[in-house]
């Protein structure tokens, strides 16, 4: 069966499923159509479940939850990617991958149990409003953030463009105060960069939003004019990355490639390939290059590092990557979507990602030995329902790269200082640079 074919099969189930949810005291109605496969015929079973539980069941309960939670039920036996989108989330994702949300412009973390501003968007609303890096917000609508998450104090914070919010700010030797700001669609920053040690330094928080790498494209060019001469060498930092959009990805690596396969994607049958190549042209021809990766970094992240790594153009260090080498696609669904597995992606040289990862060329632990504890790490292998990689067993194909031996900090390496980064700023100004990227190629 064809993707398209597949894409068909999909829609008509959405439309029996649809039909079943508006007869549910008539289950017989579908069970009457015989010609219908025998998975068809079974949702009139489905149904008449649903209808005796809502008549029936000792509390009164909401139909309309108990199908998005049948459905995701269904899709979450599969994989742990595919699920169920409800319009209200797949609204808000539309408009985060178009870097549109309403916010007050900040970047924040913890401290003390109280949202500590760590950066403040100039022109922004809060920074209009006086909110400057270091100010703690202490209350989101006079509830106290005290004994809340980030994530949880942060959503209250979030809303509508154009609503208002009220927070109360404390900014240190001073008097807490309480603000009224109107939230406003904000211009996400997914990329950051600045000169460090006369290199170019380059973070990408995410793949997911659709400037990612134009956003690449202009720091690159403003490193250059920082520095008045061509960069000498590159790190692009994607540790904690967990990836995004796959046109992102390539059109990203294809930054630091002339041309040439980026990653082949693979469906459901072995013929079915599309492969993504990078753009005749390279952004930063002839710059060293090191990529940062760590256990946190997924999907999109993982479909450029093992790019430049099989393509012999950069140098990987950090730690093993999450491991996610499966695609989704969006289908969309009156309103909502189905998010669905549909294929895996392959690196340039036929590795398979899924539930192994990328191996670095240096693997470099951000903690002493003695500090390290594989207790909490989660990888996509270790996830309930992960995908196991059958066409690479199949075809024989293995993550062929050998783990390197692990380095670690010394024990009394400062816990606030990068080790991973000033492993990599040696690397990179090392003589010998190119002569490694070369050896790792044969």
């Amino acid at each position: 069966m064809g993707i398209k074919t597949r894409l068909a099969a999909l829609c008509g189930f959405g439309m029996v499923l649809g039909t079943l949810m508006g007869t549910l005291g008539t289950p017989a109605a579908i069970s009457q159509t015989s010609s219908k496969p025998v998975e068809y015929q079974r949702l009139a079973t489905f149904a008449a479940v649903l209808a005796r539980v809502q008549d029936e069941y000792v509390e009164d309960v909401d139909g309309d939850v108990l199908i998005v939670d049948a459905i995701n039920g269904v899709l979450h036996s599969l994989d742990p990617h595919s699920h169920y989108v409800p319009p209200e989330t797949y609204e808000k994702q539309v408009k985060r991958n178009k870097r549109e949300y309403g916010g007050l412009g900040i970047e924040v973390g913890m401290e003390d149990g109280y949202v500590k501003v760590g950066y403040a968007n100039k022109g922004a609303p809060a920074y209009r409003a006086g909110i400057r890096a270091g100010d703690l917000i202490t209350h989101v609508e006079g509830v106290s953030v005290k004994g809340k998450s980030l994530d949880e104090a942060v959503s209250g914070m979030r809303g509508l463009a154009g609503d208002p919010i009220k927070i109360t700010v404390k900014t240190p030797g001073q008097a807490p105060r309480e603000l009224t700001i109107i939230r406003e669609v904000i211009q996400g920053r997914a990329v950051r960069h600045r000169l460090y040690e006369g290199l170019g330094y380059v973070y990408l928080e995410t793949f997911n939003n659709e400037h990612v790498a134009r956003d690449l494209a202009e720091a690159l060019d403003l490193l250059t004019k920082e520095a008045g001469h061509k960069l000498p060498g590159i790190i692009l930092d994607i540790r904690g990355n967990r990836g995004g959009l796959l046109t992102q990805s390539v059109d990203v690596a294809g930054h630091f490639l002339d041309g040439g396969e980026v990653v082949s994607v693979r469906g459901r049958e072995g013929g079915e390939n599309d492969r993504f190549h990078a753009k005749r042209g390279e952004k930063a021809a002839g710059i060293p290059l090191v990529v940062l990766i760590n256990g946190e970094s997924a999907s999109a992240s993982e479909i450029v590092a093992g790019a430049l790594q099989d393509r012999g153009r950069a140098l990987i260090v950090g730690t093993q990557s999450f491991g996610k080498g499966s695609v989704q696609s969006v289908f969309p669904l009156k309103g909502g979507a189905l998010r669905l597995t549909t294929a895996r992606y392959f690196t340039p040289s036929g590795r398979s990602i899924q539930g192994l990862g990328i191996t670095p060329d240096v693997w470099v632990e951000a903690f002493p030995k003695d500090q390290l504890s594989n207790a909490g790490v989660i990888r996509e292998a270790s996830l309930p329902h992960a995908l196991n990689s059958i066409i690479q067993k199949e075809e024989g194909l293995t993550n062929t790269r050998p783990k390197p031996k692990p380095e670690y900090p010394p024990e009394d390496w400062p816990k606030r200082e990068d080790y991973q980064m000033k492993r990599a700023v040696e690397l990179l100004k090392s003589p010998d640079f190119k002569a490694k990227l070369k050896a790792l190629q044969n």
